[in-house]
């Protein structure tokens, strides 16, 4: 029962605003109210759950665990080290959102709009778009904030100016373009000083297993929470410091294509996948030389208009 507690305590703390209404936490809320002795009938009938439901899931929990219920297992020390980096990596990127919607409202004045299109977290975040609604180009957010201190070594590139890509993304991005007819541009900002690792010191190991033992839905509400204290300012600062640059998949494609041993160094090592195990297969770009900033990107889309940006992401100018 130690660890049925301590996953409503955990979803108390987490779900904000919609903890009433959670699933998951009237659902456990309730088998404990059972486990100590209440009625079944009478917590089925105040939390509006079946009964021969509740009493087939706290009869579960008694002779099989909580985690059984759950339909998981107890995390070891490799979960918990993915689902503490897993929601580091969310807090980075919600707040690379979160300074790239504060650039475009600041910097797009009327001819152009973004729209979000985050709600099924697939591979476009935002959506640019002309005064008339129509679609200019599906923007896709990056951050960047762990150095690759052999990049000098193995790719050629001075470690701040390095910034690492899946090959597998560069082909989806390009993929999803052409299916769409759509230019794909990724939207990267890069903060070195504040590297994931950082990140990954400050969240509760409270936090850290109900990640491992629930879902996506309920890392974002423990992201939320994180982000919502004060202890986070300080990086939330830092990032909205970074400077966004643009690197369309197009152009991505090219550079990869034309500099496929140089900057892809997996395919230089032998045995990558034993020695580096989960590790992507990365393409590496110069973030000075083969990237734009933002603001660039806004002057050329001012001066040569939505036909002419496009053309020149198609042909992965820019």
């Amino acid at each position: 029962m130690d660890d049925l507690t301590r996953f409503i305590d955990s979803l108390n703390l987490v779900l904000g605003t919609s903890r009433g209404s959670h699933p998951l936490l009237i659902r456990s809320t309730a088998i404990l109210r059972a486990l100590n002795g209440e009625d079944i009938s009478d917590v089925a009938r105040d939390t509006n759950l079946p009964r021969y439901h509740l009493s087939r899931w706290v009869s579960a929990v008694r002779s099989e665990g909580f985690y059984q219920w759950l339909g998981k297992v107890r995390p070891d020390e490799r979960r918990l080290r993915r689902a503490r980096q897993g929601i580091a990596q969310m807090m980075l990127g919600s707040l690379a959102e979160e300074h790239f919607e504060t650039l475009a409202a600041d910097s797009l004045k009327g001819e152009f709009t973004v729209k979000d299109d985050r709600v099924g977290r697939t591979d476009t975040d935002y959506r640019l778009m002309d005064h008339s609604g129509r679609q200019v180009c599906r923007f896709n957010i990056k951050f960047h904030g762990t150095l690759f201190r052999e990049a000098h070594e193995y790719v050629g590139l001075d470690p701040d100016d390095c910034f690492a890509l899946a090959t597998y993304k560069i082909h989806a991005a390009l993929r999803r373009q052409e299916e769409e007819r759509l230019p794909y541009v990724f939207l990267i900002v890069s903060v070195p000083a504040v590297p994931r690792a950082a990140l990954e010191e400050v969240i509760p190991d409270q936090l850290v297993w109900l990640s491992a033992v629930t879902n996506r839905a309920i890392e974002e509400g423990i992201v939320t929470h994180l982000l919502g204290q004060p202890s986070s300012e300080d990086v939330r600062r830092k990032v909205q410091g970074g400077e966004f640059r643009v690197l369309s998949a197009r152009r991505a494609y090219v550079l990869l294509r034309d500099q496929l041993f140089a900057r892809v160094h997996a395919l230089r090592v032998p045995r990558f996948t034993n020695t580096f195990g989960r590790a992507d297969i990365n393409m590496h770009f110069s973030l000075r030389q083969e990237m734009i900033p933002f603001r660039e990107f806004l002057g050329l889309l001012a001066t040569t208009g939505v036909q002419g940006i496009s053309v020149r992401l198609e042909r992965g100018e820019v």
